[in-house]
């Protein structure tokens, strides 16, 4: 399960999530847990923007690793490299009409688009 936030559409905004091809929204029929609507239910999918984003937190935690591991150096490596997030903004058209913005992690992002791409080229064949 990976979160999502909604921030705005026909859908309720604040929490969703993504799970095993389906994504559970809030509406205003139904706002615990929430309506599952599959990804095949998606029209159209496009990306908004993609972001990198540092989390101070994280970079200090990878620093502290790094200088446990390599001294100075590793201090300063993890600091540099760690604490990096991306945070992607997309938009959903679904085949009733509904439409979606949300934010989700980068990662999640991909396996948004990849499930969602992989039903498309498979329901055209």
């Amino acid at each position: 399960m990976t979160r999502l936030t909604v921030q705005s559409g026909d859908f309720l905004q604040g929490e969703g999530e993504y799970r095993n091809g389906s994504l559970t929204l809030k509406t205003p029929r139904s706002q615990s847990p929430g309506e599952r609507i599959s990804l095949a239910r998606i029209q159209d999918l496009k990306l908004a923007s993609l972001e990198t984003n540092r989390s101070l937190g994280t970079a200090l935690g990878w620093g502290v690793a790094g200088a446990l591991v390599a001294g100075p150096v590793g201090l300063i490596a993890g600091l540099w490299l760690g604490g990096k997030e991306e945070e992607a903004t997309f938009v959903a058209t679904f085949k009733d009409g509904r439409k979606l913005m949300a934010i989700t992690d980068g990662k999640t992002w991909s396996k948004i688009d990849d499930t969602w791409r992989r039903r498309q080229s498979s329901t055209a064949s």
